[in-house]
């Protein structure tokens, strides 16, 4: 239902002979019909994938803006490419299309919540996503690529990423150590930093270099120079303190410099031209500083996640206390040598 009459959920603690329960007069509340099994049930992992969908109803929350828009784009998306696959590719994956279509279709449905329908709603839960994700990967090993299959699998895995991130009571996630090492770079907004002038003129010298020396190999008509030269100049954008959205940050991030210092090693191996061997050696010195300077930076969090955080602190302690020990040393031999020369 819409506005002010939004129908409610809720569980039935006890599994009943009937498909589904009639909604209440007046209260207008329905039973979900809650065929788990127990040790599912009880696990909150096994909850957050097989008894709900995280796009359910999510036109009627007025809280969650967010999480609507995700939801929006991302059913908008895989119904455009499912169906732009259906009429123009006429490829090994229709079946796989026709699928896509199918469940995109059902979550605009759930998203809008004109009325509940309870085999709907099991066919939307958070693993449905995951699973129709590990079948497009499959089909993209096999070698049947295409663009609209790419674009179907891209947007399932953000699909599945957000069934896992996002909570029911808000639509705001917390970022782990590692989605912000796959959102940050280590010379972002160094232009407007004051006090830093010798890390401003490495960040300059390294992105300009780049620049120059994957244009003189995109001119020789190489690949990889081609993907350095845009992502040198995403990240000159985001050196300047440039307003970006979430992709440019994605895209300059240092998790992908340190996957183009992969495929930098095995071009050095190859044999390309020696600008782009001295592009590929740079990249990587970057991608090791970059990595280097955020790990530093953002220490602790990382020890929280490996759940070593209280060994840290410990050596910490103890470090600190040796530092004082050892300083009061200092001081008491130097007053005895005072006292001596007296």
């Amino acid at each position: 239902m819409f506005g002010s009459e939004t129908a409610k959920v809720e569980f039935e603690e006890e599994c009943n002979e009937q498909a589904y329960a009639a909604l209440k007069d007046g209260n207008q509340y329905k039973k979900y019909n809650n065929r788990l099994p127990k040790s599912v049930q009880r696990s909150e992992m096994g909850q957050k994938f097989f008894a709900k969908g995280w796009k359910f109803n999510q036109f009627n929350e007025q809280k969650q803006i967010n999480k609507a828009i995700a939801a929006v784009v991302i059913i908008f998306a895989q119904f455009v490419f499912s169906v732009s696959s259906l009429i123009i590719q006429k490829s090994q994956t229709q079946c796989y299309s026709i699928v896509v279509l199918t469940y995109c279709s059902i979550c605009m449905f759930s998203y809008f919540n004109v009325t509940y329908v309870r085999d709907f709603d099991a066919l939307q839960v958070n693993f449905t996503p995951l699973m129709l994700t590990v079948c497009g990967l499959v089909s993209l090993a096999e070698g049947n690529y295409d663009f609209f299959l790419v674009g179907m699998v891209i947007t399932l895995i953000a699909d599945s990423y957000f069934a896992l991130r996002f909570k029911d009571e808000t639509d705001q996630i917390k970022f782990s150590v590692l989605e912000r090492f796959a959102m940050e770079n280590w010379s972002q907004d160094a232009f407007n930093k004051a006090g830093q002038v010798t890390f401003q003129v490495i960040a300059v010298t390294l992105i300009f270099t780049q620049l120059f020396l994957s244009i003189v190999g995109a001119q020789n008509k190489e690949a990889i120079s081609f993907v350095f030269a845009v992502f040198y100049l995403v990240r000159l954008v985001q050196f300047l303190g440039l307003k970006t959205g979430l992709a440019m940050n994605m895209v300059q991030s240092n998790f992908v410099c340190l996957g183009l210092a992969v495929l930098g090693v095995f071009t050095l191996i190859g044999t390309a031209s020696i600008f782009t061997k001295i592009s590929c050696a740079l990249l990587i010195l970057d991608a090791l500083l970059g990595a280097a300077i955020f790990t530093n930076h953002n220490q602790e969090d990382i020890y929280k996640e490996l759940g070593v955080y209280k060994e840290y602190k410990r050596m910490e302690i103890s470090k600190t206390l040796n530092c004082e020990g050892h300083t009061t040393n200092l001081i008491i031999g130097a007053d005895d040598s005072r006292r001596e020369e007296a």
